[in-house]
């Protein structure tokens, strides 16, 4: 198995001289993809590693946590007082919420404001971490598909699951998902 300190490395090459000829598109974001139980580890690596080697490719690091945009979601929509309520069901709480989501395109919103916000600085990466929280919620699938052609940070995922090929199994639980456009190491 690739140590994951050699995929970053590929990766961050692969964003600094992304292939404009690829017949998948040339948006710059590519997928770290690691075994879900090995979250603590890569977490130390990207806090040890990926930003101090980053910052050799000349990238400016900004990190943005899944999680974090979830939980700004919940917290600042009409419905919070609902879904916190102790008597809604669990599962009716889950779907209302990911159908929002879905209506709002939320995440699709949240991730191109960001790239607004970093084109700025042509010597930005955004890394996308905490993907595995969109579960049960939403798909970085859905989302990739959505914004793939606005996509112009270089944007690196740090995505829980398995490959096979191009093809990605969200947390190693759900069925491959040969729909992406994206690069995987």
């Amino acid at each position: 198995m690739e140590r994951y300190e050699d995929k970053i490395e590929k990766a961050l090459q692969y964003l600094k001289q992304p292939s404009k000829t690829d017949a998948r598109g040339s948006a710059p974001i590519v997928y770290l993809v690691y075994q879900p139980e090995d979250a603590i580890i890569l977490r130390n690596i990207v806090d040890t590693f990926l930003r101090p080697k980053a910052d050799y490719y000349g990238f400016n690091v900004h990190s943005v946590s899944m999680g974090d945009l979830i939980d700004k979601f919940i917290n600042n929509h009409d419905y919070r007082d609902i879904w916190t309520d102790p008597s809604v069901d669990e599962a009716e709480m889950y779907n209302s919420i990911k159908q929002e989501i879905v209506n709002d395109e939320y995440f699709e919103k949240a991730i191109i404001d960001i790239q607004n916000k970093l084109s700025s600085d042509s010597q930005s990466l955004l890394v996308l971490r905490d993907v595995e929280m969109l579960h049960p919620f939403y798909m970085m699938g859905v989302i990739e598909n959505k914004i793939y052609n606005k996509i112009q940070v270089p944007t690196l995922v740090l995505y829980p699951g398995e490959t096979q090929g191009t093809a990605r199994s969200f947390l190693g639980v759900y069925n491959q998902d040969g729909n992406y456009r994206s690069i995987n190491f």
